[in-house]
């Protein structure tokens, strides 16, 4: 997915000129952040294009992205913890992957767990704290179809 962040410079898009510089799946993904309904102005956007730039690169450690990392480890569809998938993780990492969730819920791949009162369902991680449970969607699977991380 770097090839969204090809052909145009982070450091050249505003909030006035997104919807030309950006493609459109990285439009939509920001604009409700902007005004009037969300508080971005242009710094703020830039660290945030920043941020999914970082997402969407590959680790040189496991020639890997965090987002197919975490695409790869619920690619049985089941829901689960990240916790629960990467329980060798350190703390850092497992902040870094909360954040990429957040990113591929907004990306339409996950959804949080929720009861049928739309509170979030919780359950014991590692250390002892509630941890959220992640959902994957179809859209992730079809990502990681064609990216030819899994096959049909």
């Amino acid at each position: 997915m770097t090839h969204r962040f090809d052909g145009w410079s982070i450091e050249d898009v505003t909030i006035e000129n997104f919807t030309d510089l950006l493609p459109a799946s990285l439009s939509v993904q920001i604009e409700i952040f902007l005004p009037p309904s969300g508080s971005f102005d242009t710094p703020i956007l830039r660290r945030y294009l920043e941020n999914l730039k970082n997402y969407e690169e590959e680790d040189p450690t496991f020639a890997m992205t965090l987002a197919n990392r975490l695409r790869v480890a619920f690619q049985d569809m089941g829901p689960d913890t990240i916790c629960g998938k990467f329980p060798n993780a350190d703390l850092p990492l497992k902040r870094r992957l909360r954040c990429v969730a957040e990113y591929l819920i907004r990306a339409g791949e996950f959804d949080k767990l929720r009861d049928e009162n739309g509170k979030l369902i919780k359950k014991r991680g590692i250390l002892g704290k509630l941890v959220v449970i992640y959902q994957p969607l179809p859209k992730m699977r079809e990502t990681l179809v064609r990216q030819g991380l899994i096959k049909k």
